[in-house]
């Protein structure tokens, strides 16, 4: 896969090895975020205050903390550089501030 950047290689190998899988064996069927708190994932569509927006957060953020597949949420997240939402524990600014620190580190 020349000429694909470390993240574009990884989301092309995931997508390719979840096809032809049935959709209980992706790692988001066996996510904690899924559920009646999946709202907690996403800032609402009106305006949230600092302080709503902390808790909301952290609500979250203690769901990823219990998740079985946190990592490979976090990952995927990073690899398609998702821009919205919490995933795999990070919030959108501690996500680019990873990716930052591994093309930094790379």
């Amino acid at each position: 896969m020349s000429g694909l950047s470390e993240s574009q290689t990884f989301a092309t190998e995931w997508a390719e090895s979840a096809m032809g899988k049935p959709p209980e064996d992706f790692w988001q069927a066996r996510a904690a975020c899924r559920g009646e708190h999946a709202y907690l994932f996403f800032p609402p569509n009106h305006f949230e205050r600092k302080h709503e927006k902390l808790q909301r957060e952290t609500a979250a953020k203690a769901i990823c903390a219990r998740c079985p597949v946190i990592e490979e949420c976090r990952e995927y997240a990073l690899a398609i550089r998702e821009p919205h939402g919490i995933w795999g524990g990070m919030t959108e600014q501690e996500r680019k501030e990873a990716l930052a620190q591994r093309q930094y580190a790379g």
